[in-house]
This record gives structure tokens, sequence and C-alpha cells, in this order.
């Protein structure tokens, strides 16, 4: 069984955009005064979406790792 593999880098695109979000809405909640509440909310949310997304990839490289070891026996 063939498997394509995964690429090991992150795109340089992802790390400008996650600071360019960041800077906007920390921006965004001085100006407007919200809440610092809503602040931290919204990057808590996002934080745990990425968090989650992590541990499926994890568990994804697992099973491919146990078929490629059952595959070879």
């Amino acid at each position: 069984m063939s498997t394509r593999s995964l690429p090991d880098e992150i795109p340089r695109a992802v790390p400008l955009g996650i600071t360019v979000l960041f800077v906007v809405s920390l921006v965004f909640t001085v100006i407007s005064r919200v809440s610092p509440l809503l602040f931290m909310a919204f990057w808590g949310g996002l934080l745990s979406i990425g968090f989650y997304t992590a541990i499926t990839y994890l568990l994804y490289r697992l099973v491919l790792a146990v078929e490629r070891i059952a595959d070879s026996q």
C-alpha cells in the first residue's frame, strides 16, 4: 500500500498571516474599547482549534505507522 507523504515544513505565509491577524485583532480591541475578554476568547478559540487539529494529525500519523508496520510483517 502506497501512501502520499505529507510536507514537513510550514508555508511561510502561515506565521505571517497569524501575526497579522493577531496585530489587527489587538488594534481593533484597543481602538474600539471592546472588552479584552472578547480578544482572549477569539484567540483561545483559535488555539483550541489548532490544538485539536494537531492531535488529529498525530493520530493520523500513528495509524499510518501502525499500518506500515503491519504490512512489513
